[in-house]
């Protein structure tokens, strides 16, 4: 299941006139409304008739984002990304970027901590590790953490050649108590399992770099391998050792090192059949399913598709007939949904005819995926599904079961053929998708190519296509360029709520957004504290805001004063405003806002940008 949340436009029904300026507001779950009654209550709805005549205003909060992330998605702080390639030989996934995903940790009672990274004179990269303490066992496996997935066991064919190899050169500490350091080739009978070390060569832990390799033979069905440092139990340890790629590979001899995640690329795509669905004028032959012989309420309206399960009943919601998709085939299916009332699960997937049983399998065995959260999804599918007695595929079906729901859907794009739009997403530089309610969806281009980038919970990273064309490469640590990059003609900037303990992370994300803004036409709203946040972090808040003030100067906007000008004349709001918390008077919990709290903040927006002239 791919997940993915594309945040809607809010648009009021008044026609913009031609000079109005379209603003996107960048932010975390203030601005996506966390608190409000209603998505017409978040400050970006509001916002939007308040100015005269009414403007757009598109939406980009997404709740439990720090500015890190949010800066990647509006394009300040670059999103690097590498992607699958065929044939990769190098079974380390993660050979030349490990420095990124090492998590200090203590093991056999020595902490290991990784205090840098580099590369070397030919462009090698490598990190640098700490092992310090007291030895509480005679070994600790350094590999678990270098690597991560090493640790887990590759399915091996028995009878098979396996050749290691690796550099490592100590730089700093001593050897006194280390036994050694090796470089293990495993075998296993199960997944996870151990049997027997069938090659082990030995780094030479002099101060030079020190390269081993090995080749054997596995007898059992799983392998692994993992770098070992051998200890004295008990002794005081302190090392230091500069790690560069190894490579584990099936073969007799080492061959030349391949570093993971490589150079890849969007594969080809070329679809037999492709549709747009849009619904400015009629339904577009997506009709309501007959279940239990009730029909779904199907409505069209402003340019939506409007679906409901008003009885809580078993798959109930909209379906589409097509020409017979033959088995095999696969089916791309791109939409818009909003979940307008109520919550549960819509299951997406293709049917064997109108009415009929599943007739589609994702890539996990499913029949189909199910999603839960409004956004913009990109989903992949066989035609066909056996469980089903289902050979073929012939409509496409939206639907729900047990759950007074109603959503809307428009944009649906249904292609099908031989090849895929997709491919798998090795390496990325933040991790922009990250969402307090699901994975997020980012649309945009990679190099050049229109798509999407999504999760499928979080376990794969995955780049669809959105048009068809021809292979196209894409290098390693290529940059992804999201969609909103040139949309925007005025920027509302409210991040930093969710690492604000790292402040000097939060102003150079700010400062990078900023800078990225066409234009320069951006404001910037201060950081709210909550009533849940230690003194020590209400202070961190109050001086990053003024040192965002002193920054921005007349772009900053100071939504705290605003809201605790705001405040009542009870005992509880007056003692918020003193103890530097926003009245609870106008809070939904200890940080969010009601409906009262996000119409004060939308008007200190709508008044900052009207002052300086836009």
């Amino acid at each position: 299941m791919l997940l993915g949340i594309g945040l809607s436009t809010t648009q009021s029904p008044a026609r913009q006139s031609p000079a109005s300026r379209t603003i996107i507001a960048f932010g975390d779950s203030l601005t996506e409304g966390a608190g409000a009654s209603s998505r017409d209550h978040t400050f970006p709805s509001i916002a939007a008739g308040l100015f005269h005549p009414p403007r757009t205003i598109i939406n980009r909060g997404i709740g439990g984002q720090t500015s890190t992330e949010i800066a990647a998605r509006q394009g300040g702080v670059p999103l690097l990304l590498a992607v699958a390639v065929g044939d990769i030989r190098n079974l380390y996934p993660h050979t030349r970027d490990w420095m990124d995903r090492f998590e200090t940790g203590i093991v056999s009672g020595l902490t290991h901590e990784f205090i840098n990274k580099g590369t070397d004179e030919n462009g090698l990269p490598y990190g640098d590790v700490r092992i310090h303490g007291t030895a509480t066992a005679g070994f600790t496996d350094i590999g678990r953490q270098i690597y991560g997935t090493i640790a887990a066991n590759y399915a091996a064919e028995p009878g098979s050649p396996w050749t290691i190899s690796s550099t490592i050169q100590m730089i700093a500490g001593s050897t006194s108590g280390v036994a050694g350091m090796r470089l293990l080739l495993i075998e296993a009978d199960e997944l996870g399992g151990y049997l027997a070390e069938i090659a082990a060569p030995a780094f030479v832990l002099d101060g030079t770099r020190s390269q081993v390799s090995a080749t054997a033979t596995n007898t059992h069905g799983f392998i692994r391998s993992t770098h070992l440092l051998d200890i004295i139990p008990g002794s005081a340890i302190d090392i230091t050792l500069r790690i560069f790629p190894g490579q584990l590979e099936q073969g007799a001899a080492a061959t030349t090192l391949q570093l993971t995640p490589g150079d890849g690329e969007i594969p080809a795509y070329h679809p037999e059949f492709s549709r747009l669905y849009r619904f400015d004028q009629n339904n577009e032959g997506w009709l309501p399913r007959i279940q239990d012989g009730r029909a779904a309420p199907v409505s069209t309206r402003d340019g939506r598709l409007i679906v409901e399960n008003d009885d809580a009943g078993v798959l109930r919601g909209c379906e589409l007939n097509v020409a017979e998709i033959p088995g095999g085939k696969l089916i791309h299916i791109a939409f818009d949904i909003e979940i307008i009332d109520g919550s549960g699960q819509i299951h997406v997937g293709g049917l064997a005819a109108p009415g009929g049983s599943w007739a589609t399998t994702t890539s996990g065995g499913d029949p189909t995926s199910a999603i839960s959260a409004s956004g913009h999804y990109e989903l992949i599918f066989s035609a066909g599904n056996l469980a089903s007695a289902n050979p073929s595929c012939g409509a496409i079906a939206f639907l729900s079961s047990g759950s007074l729901l109603r959503w809307s859907l428009d944009n649906i794009v249904i292609e099908w053929g031989d090849e895929t739009p997709q491919v798998e997403v090795l390496y990325r530089s933040v991790e922009a998708l990250h969402g307090a309610n699901g994975a997020i969806g980012l649309s945009g281009t990679l190099p050049g190519v229109e798509g999407t980038l999504t999760t499928d919970s979080g376990t794969r990273y995955l780049f669809t296509r959105s048009h068809a064309g021809d292979t196209v490469a894409v290098a390693y640590a290529t940059p992804f360029h999201p969609s909103d990059v040139t949309t925007g003609q005025i920027q509302w900037l409210w991040a930093g709520r969710n690492n604000a303990v790292t402040p000097e992370a939060v102003l150079s994300d700010i400062a990078a957004m900023a800078a990225h803004v066409p234009g320069g036409r951006y404001l910037i709203g201060s950081i709210l504290p909550s009533a849940a946040d230690t003194p020590e972090t209400r202070q961190t808040i109050a001086a990053l805001n003024a040192t965002l003030a002193n920054m921005h100067t007349t772009r900053f906007v100071d939504l705290h004063a605003a809201l605790a000008a705001a405040a009542n004349q009870t005992t509880e709001d007056q003692q918020d405003v003193a103890a530097g918390l926003i009245p609870r008077s106008l809070r939904s919990d200890a940080l969010h806002l009601n409906d009262q709290g996000y119409a004060i903040a939308a008007a200190a927006w709508v008044s900052a940008t009207t002052a300086m002239g836009w």
